[in-house]
């Protein structure tokens, strides 16, 4: 279940909480409904602060269990980036080229979209931008480390993200494969979208750091 679903519930139960006192001086309770509705409202009290209490302890806790649950991931992405670097071969082709074209790109709309899917689709272009903003290398080791599928928002949680896109950076300079050089080049000439992309033309050249390729 996303947040944004679960914001939704909590704002549609704030609604008929709020909604109901209105409504209290037309009915006519039954001494036992009176104990019932008292019943009620005390628990209604409990959870609400139930409620506040539990985010209160996820807000001071997300860093730490956002580092934990992004541990697996940010152990598999210098994995992945090892095993291009010593082969020459990508070996999620389909991932990479989807990945570069949504981060360039960003999510296509719907006139049968719903609300939950275009709030999910804002978040993901959000998070393209991000991912935008690192460096050349820092965006292809993306694009090899983690699927549209895995990063789009409403799918990773905004602290884990930050924790994964904060630790993909190269500590130093790739030598990339060729197919990474072929790959870019032939997403441009395919994609019109890229044709017309001054960042995907800084990604080619490297801009502000070199994207330097091996030859094989």
């Amino acid at each position: 279940m996303s947040a944004a679903t679960v914001i939704s519930q909590l704002r549609g139960l704030l609604v008929k909480a709020e909604n109901l006192p209105s409504k209290f001086s037309k009915v006519y309770p039954s001494d036992d409904q009176w104990g019932t509705l008292s019943d009620l409202s005390v628990r209604l009290l409990e959870a609400a602060k139930q409620i506040e209490k539990d985010i209160r302890v996820l807000m001071e806790s997300r860093t730490e269990r956002a580092w934990e649950e992004s541990k697996a991931h940010r152990s598999n992405a210098p994995m992945l980036t090892g095993e291009l670097l010593k082969t020459g071969r990508l070996k999620h082709a389909p991932v990479f080229r989807r990945n570069i074209v949504t981060i360039f790109e960003g999510p296509k709309d719907s006139s049968f979209d719903t609300e939950d899917a275009r709030i999910r689709k804002v978040a993901t272009r959000k998070r393209c931008e991000l991912i935008r903003g690192l460096s050349p290398d820092g965006v292809v080791s993306w694009a090899i480390a983690f699927a549209p599928s895995l990063w789009a928002g409403g799918m990773m949680a905004s602290d884990v993200f930050n924790c994964l896109l904060g630790d993909i950076e190269p500590e130093m300079a790739q030598t990339w494969p060729p197919i990474i050089r072929d790959t870019l080049y032939t997403l441009r000439k395919e994609e019109e979208s890229l044709k017309k992309c001054s960042e995907y033309d800084n990604l080619l050249q490297g801009q502000p750091t070199k994207i330097v390729y091996a030859m094989y």
